[in-house]
């Protein structure tokens, strides 16, 4: 394995923690949680976009908290960064704009 890759997604993993856990839980890498409180449409989503991940060879994390904002994300790619926001209103999907690290995946 790349040893500067391991690196890398080591430095992005640290920066999230459990939803409801002290900043020092982290979440399980490529492993995929469903909430029913969110739509099957948005969990189906979540579950298509960790696969091609996984398919590609990145590893992620999903329904993790940022240890600085205190945001939920729905997927993070270990390997680039890049945070995936699974929205179902266009309204909410908002809040992400001017965020370039955020791709916001519109159910819509």
């Amino acid at each position: 394995m790349n040893k500067d890759l391991e690196l890398k997604r080591t430095e992005i993993y640290k920066k999230y923690h459990i939803n409801g856990m002290p900043n020092y839980a982290r979440p399980k890498r490529k492993a995929i949680f469903f909430s029913p409180a969110n739509s099957l449409e948005h969990e189906l989503k979540k579950a298509e976009i960790c696969y091609n991940l996984q398919k590609e060879g990145c590893e992620f994390i999903v329904e993790a908290v940022d240890n600085k904002t205190g945001l939920r994300r729905d997927v993070v790619c270990l390997d680039t960064g890049l945070v995936y926001e699974i929205e179902t209103d266009k309204k909410r999907a908002e809040r992400f704009k001017g965020q370039t690290n955020v791709k916001v995946i519109q159910l819509w």
